[in-house]
C-alpha cells in the first residue's frame, strides 16, 4: 500500500498525458504539486508574473502541438493569468491551467487569497472550467481537462484544486489513472462533400485557399502543400498559419488581405474561395469590408459546425478536420485534371515588395534607423529556420514584410485579442520546447514593458533568446493613429522615452547592446546570436515612420471624424459611420 497526496495524484495523472514541463509562479496552495513534479522529473519553469506563465505555456503548446500547462496560486495568481487564458481561448490554443484555491472547508470564511469566485471568472474564457471536490476524483478530472483541451477545436481549460484536496492523502491503489494516449478519431468529410468541393474548385476561374490555424492544429501542412501543388491554387495564410506553405513558394500569396490588394491593382478577385480552418472576422476584413467578394462561391471547412456561415452565406459548409479534408480531396481527385491557373496565381502572388519609407520631412531628423531598415537587417541576419516571435502594434508589420517562414510554428504573432506584452513569455515557452532552435523576438518599446522581468526568467533558465527592441519612444500605432485622426501635435497618453532597455536587461544578467546607427545593427545582431545567452539589442528608430497597417486600422476616421453625410466615423472600425 502506498499513500499519496493530491499533488502526487495530480502529477501522476498529468504524466499519463505526456506532461514534461509546467510553467508557474510560486504559491503555497500548490506546494505539494511542486514537490511531486520535481520528484517525477517534470521541469518547472518559474516566471516573474502569472500572465507570463500562461503565455509561456501557450508558446510551448504552439511550438510542440501538445497541451501547454501552467499552475497558478489562488486569488491574485488566478486573476493575473486571465489575459493569457483569454488569449489562448480566442486563438484556440490547447492549455490546461491548474488553479489553487482556499480549502473547501473555509468557504465564505475569507481565508488567504480569496474573496471572489474564481470559477466564475474563468468560465467565460475557457472551453471548460471545473473544481475538484475530493481527492479520489482528481485522476478523472485531470483526464477530462486534457481531453477537452486538445480534442476538437483546441482551447484552454481551467481546473481548480482547493488546498484541502491538494494536501489530502489517499491510498494510491484505490485510484484509477487515465490512458492519456487514447485519442478521439478525427472528423472526416463525406465522399459527397469532398466531390462537391472538387467540382466547385475545378469550375473556378480564379480560386484561392485561405489557410488558418486549423491547418496547423491538425498537422495539415504537408497535405495542404501537396494539394496546392497538384491543383495550382494559390494559398494565403494568417499569423497562426504562416509557414504552412513556405513563404518563398510560388503559390504563397502572403496574408488574406492580398485579395483586396490584388483587386485594387486590377488583378481581379477570386470567384471560388476554399477556407480551411480560418474564421471569418477581423483577418478577412470584418463585417463591412470583407476581402472575400460577395459574388464568390465559398467552401468553408471547420472542425466546429457553428463556425460555418459567420458573417455571410456559405455555398458549401463542411464540418471536418482540415487534415482529413485535404486527404479526402487528394483521394477524390482521381483524374488529376486541373485548369491552368498560373496566370491568376502569378497575379495574386506578385514579387515581394518592401514597405515604402517616406523621406523625412523638413525639420525631421534621419539620424535614427527606420523600423523598415531594422526589420530588413534582422530578417537578413536571422539564421535559417529561426523561430520569430513578434510583439507590439506596428512593429510586427515591419518584420512581416521582410521575414521568411519556411515551416509552421516558426512565426508567432498577435491573434484576435491583440494583447501587448506576449513576446518575451511566448519566446520563453518556445525556447523551452525547442532548445535546439534559434528564437528571436522583435518587440516594440511599448510592448516590451509589460513583461520585461522575463529577462530574469531567461537568464535563470539559460535560454539564449535574442530580443530586439524597436525603440521609437512611443506607442506607435496609438500615436500614429492620433496623428491621422486628430492631426499632428495632438497626441494624448501615447508617447514614451528613448529608454535604455539594454541597460535594464543587462542588470538581469543578459547580453546587451545599444544601437543608434544603421552600420552598428548587423554586427550587433551577429554578436548577440554568437553570445549564446539571453540578449537584448535596444535600437533607437525613427518615430515618424508609420506602418500601412495603422492607416488600414484607423479606417475612414483618418479622413475626418464626421463624414459628408453628417454621421460620425468610428476609428479602428474600417468604414463604420453612426
Amino acid at each position: 500500500m502506498s499513500v499519496v497526496d493530491g499533488g502526487q495524484v495530480l502529477v501522476k495523472a498529468m504524466q499519463s498525458f505526456g506532461v514534461s514541463t509546467v510553467f508557474t509562479l510560486h504559491g503555497g496552495h500548490l506546494e505539494s504539486a511542486y514537490y511531486a513534479a520535481v520528484a517525477a522529473g517534470i521541469r518547472l519553469v518559474d516566471t516573474r508574473h502569472e500572465q507570463a506563465a500562461g503565455l509561456a505555456a501557450m508558446g510551448w503548446a504552439r511550438a510542440t502541438g501538445n497541451v501547454g500547462v501552467a499552475m497558478v496560486t489562488a486569488g491574485g495568481g488566478v486573476t493575473n493569468i486571465v489575459t493569457a487564458v483569454a488569449n489562448a481561448y480566442v486563438d484556440c490554443v490547447a492549455m490546461v491551467i491548474i488553479g489553487g484555491a482556499p480549502p473547501l472547508r473555509d468557504i465564505d470564511a475569507l481565508p488567504v487569497n480569496s474573496g471572489y469566485e474564481q470559477l466564475s471568472v474563468m468560465r467565460g474564457i475557457t472551453k471548460w472550467a471545473c473544481g475538484v471536490t475530493h481527492i479520489e476524483l482528481l485522476p478523472e478530472m485531470v483526464a477530462r481537462a486534457f481531453r477537452i483541451a486538445r480534442e476538437g477545436r483546441p482551447g484552454p481549460v481551467y481546473l481548480e484544486i482547493p488546498s484541502d484536496v491538494m494536501f489530502a492523502r489517499i491510498d494510491d491503489d484505490a485510484l484509477s489513472y487515465p490512458n492519456g494516449a487514447l485519442r478521439v478519431s478525427r472528423a472526416a468529410p463525406t465522399h459527397e462533400a469532398a466531390s462537391q468541393a472538387l467540382q466547385l474548385l475545378k469550375s473556378a476561374q480564379r480560386p484561392v485557399i485561405l489557410a488558418g490555424g486549423g491547418i496547423v492544429y491538425s498537422g495539415a501542412a504537408d497535405p495542404l502543400l501537396a494539394f496546392a501543388e497538384r491543383s495550382g491554387i494559390p494559398v494565403l495564410t494568417n499569423n497562426k498559419s504562416r509557414g504552412v506553405v513556405p513563404t518563398n513558394h510560388r503559390l504563397w500569396g502572403r496574408g488574406f488581405s492580398s485579395i483586396a490588394a490584388n483587386a485594387a491593382r486590377g488583378g481581379g478577385s477570386p470567384d471560388v474561395v476554399l477556407i480551411l480552418g480560418a474564421r471569418l472576422g477581423l483577418y478577412t476584413g470584418g463585417r463591412r469590408t470583407s476581402v472575400i467578394p460577395d459574388s464568390a462561391s465559398v467552401i468553408q471547412v471547420d472542425i466546429r459546425s457553428e463556425e460555418i456561415g459567420r458573417l455571410r452565406d456559405i455555398q458549401l459548409g463542411i464540418t471536418a478536420d482540415c487534415s482529413e479534408m485535404l486527404v479526402a480531396l487528394l483521394d477524390a481527385d482521381t483524374d488529376h485534371a486541373w485548369p491552368d491557373w498560373s496566370e491568376w496565381a502569378s497575379t495574386l502572388v506578385p514579387q515581394p515588395t518592401k514597405i515604402a519609407e517616406p523621406a523625412p520631412k523638413h525639420g525631421e531628423t534621419s539620424a535614427h534607423i527606420s523600423p523598415a531598415q531594422l526589420a530588413a537587417h534582422l530578417a537578413a541576419a536571422a539564421p535559417a529556420q529561426s523561430i520569430l516571435v513578434t510583439d507590439g502594434g506596428e512593429t510586427p508589420a515591419w518584420l512581416d514584410a521582410e521575414a521568411q517562414s519556411l515551416e509552421p510554428n516558426h512565426w508567432l504573432g498577435h491573434g484576435y485579442l491583440g494583447i501587448m506584452g506576449e513576446g518575451l513569455p511566448l519566446a520563453v515557452g518556445v525556447q523551452i520546447a525547442r532548445p535546439e532552435a534559434r528564437v528571436i523576438c522583435l518587440a516594440g518599446d511599448g510592448a516590451i514593458g509589460f513583461n520585461f522581468a522575463e529577462f530574469d526568467t531567461m537568464v535563470r533558465h539559460n535560454l539564449p533568446i535574442v530580443v530586439v527592441v524597436n525603440n521609437d519612444a512611443q506607442w506607435s500605432m496609438s500615436a500614429h493613429g492620433q496623428d491621422l485622426v486628430y492631426g499632428q501635435g495632438n497626441r494624448v497618453v501615447s508617447e514614451l522615452r528613448h529608454t535604455r532597455y539594454d541597460l535594464a536587461a543587462q542588470a538581469f544578467g543578459a547580453y546587451s547592446e545599444h544601437v543608434e546607427h544603421i552600420d552598428q545593427l548587423a554586427p550587433a545582431i551577429d554578436r548577440a546570436l554568437k553570445s549564446n545567452r539571453p540578449a537584448c539589442i535596444n535600437v533607437f528608430t525613427r518615430p515618424q515612420s508609420i506602418a500601412p497597417v495603422t492607416q488600414r486600422f484607423v479606417g475612414l476616421a483618418a479622413k475626418g471624424l464626421v463624414g459628408d453625410s453628417g454621421l460620425s466615423r468610428v476609428p479602428y472600425a474600417d468604414v463604420l459611420e453612426v
